[in-house]
């Protein structure tokens, strides 16, 4: 694999990790992985189908750079289709892709953007605040996350790969 797919993969996907305990607004919550740089065949079926989505989803929306978990979920649903119909058990491809020798980032969002990623509902969740406003998560708001986290990757990215190249970790 040549360093410029190493380095700008054509695209990410992104998943939320459980919201971890702590102090401080902002937290390691989420992996973004590239799956166009992952070999199939040292994965389970069921992460293989994970990235085989991703794949399928992004060849549809080839404008984004980055696919979030939560998209695949409701591009299958507007298929007629789900997880448990392509038989494919998504949260142990999930947690197998977590700890998989790929490259991938840990990104540290707000809550606010944790939510937004993992957000699934046909409609767009609402959002309650604890000075009692309440916003509903527009599909505008949902690419204003994804534009900033994507905004992340591209800056991280490039830097993380090199590091590991330079130490001969990848070639």
């Amino acid at each position: 694999m040549s360093s410029p797919a190493l380095l700008q993969p054509r695209y990410w996907l992104a998943h939320a990790l459980p919201w971890p305990a702590g102090d401080g607004p902002y937290r390691e919550c989420a992996q973004a992985l590239a799956p166009p740089i992952i070999p199939r065949q040292v994965l389970s079926p069921d992460a293989a189908d994970v990235l085989a989505a991703a794949d399928a989803y992004h060849r549809e929306h080839p404008q984004r750079r980055l696919v979030f978990f939560s998209d695949l979920t409701l591009w299958l649903d507007g298929q007629g289709s789900d997880w448990g119909r392509r038989g494919t058990d998504w949260e142990g491809a999930l947690r197998e892709l977590e700890n998989a020798p790929v490259l991938a980032l840990f990104l540290t969002l707000s809550q606010y953007h944790h939510a937004i990623l993992a957000d699934a509902s046909r409609e767009g969740m609402k959002m309650y605040f604890a000075d009692g406003q309440v916003e509903q998560v527009t599909p505008e708001i949902r690419e204003e996350a994804r534009a900033f986290m994507r905004g992340t990757l591209e800056r991280d990215w490039p830097g993380y790969v090199q590091g590991l190249i330079a130490a001969g970790k990848i070639r």
